[in-house]
């Protein structure tokens, strides 16, 4: 294989893991080498605000610096948190998550948690929708036979981010009998396993 010009042996960038260890920024205080930096980063996906300061300052920046570029970047609205949860909202959903693991994973985001409480409102019907409609898809359309496939079932919903109102729902007749089961402490639904956890 040959390396040169048209070999493919172009050098790291700075601030690029090369040999195991990061290079050094060359302005590590230089709002505008944040700002490019950034709006690289942007390119490739969306981030929230804190998540892009964050960012920043694992590549070297120093936090002045990251601050002032992206909210340069807000003023532009290049970066929008609300729009950010709008669609992590969007498709988490899609992907047959629930609310409970969605607002999770925005907290861990940095998101703020007014945006996530006005985003993600357990409480809205199409969440029990969506948790029959998944249950159905994984499981089928029938109610389960018995205890222990319910439980899966439960357990599996549970992972994906439901309620137990959400499951209960999605159950229907077999959601009430688990409801019956735990009021007569009969419900362990033990730890999920790996086919709890799979699509």
């Amino acid at each position: 294989m040959a390396f040169g010009p048209r070999g493919g042996g172009n050098a790291p960038r700075a601030g690029r893991r090369f040999g195991g260890r990061a290079r050094p920024l060359e302005e590590p205080t230089s709002v505008a080498a944040a700002r490019t930096r950034a709006v690289g980063m942007l390119s490739r996906r969306d981030y929230p605000s804190r998540a892009l300061k964050g960012r920043l300052s694992q590549a070297g920046f120093e936090t002045a610096a990251a601050e002032e570029a992206v909210a340069g970047l807000e003023d532009e609205r290049l970066v929008n948190d609300e729009r950010y949860v709008e669609a992590a909202v969007a498709s988490r959903s899609s992907r047959g998550q629930g609310p409970v693991r969605i607002a999770a994973e925005l907290r861990q985001s940095g998101v703020a948690a007014a945006l996530i409480a006005a985003a993600v409102d357990g409480k809205d019907p199409r969440w029990a929708q969506a948790a029959a409609a998944l249950r159905r898809r994984r499981f089928g359309a029938g109610a389960p036979d018995d205890a222990k496939e319910r439980n899966r079932q439960v357990r599996f919903l549970l992972y994906r981010g439901f309620t137990g109102d959400h499951i209960r729902s999605a159950l229907g007749r077999a959601g009430t009998e688990l409801e019956d089961d735990l009021e007569a402490g009969d419900g362990d639904l033990g730890s999920p396993g790996p086919d709890d956890a799979a699509d």
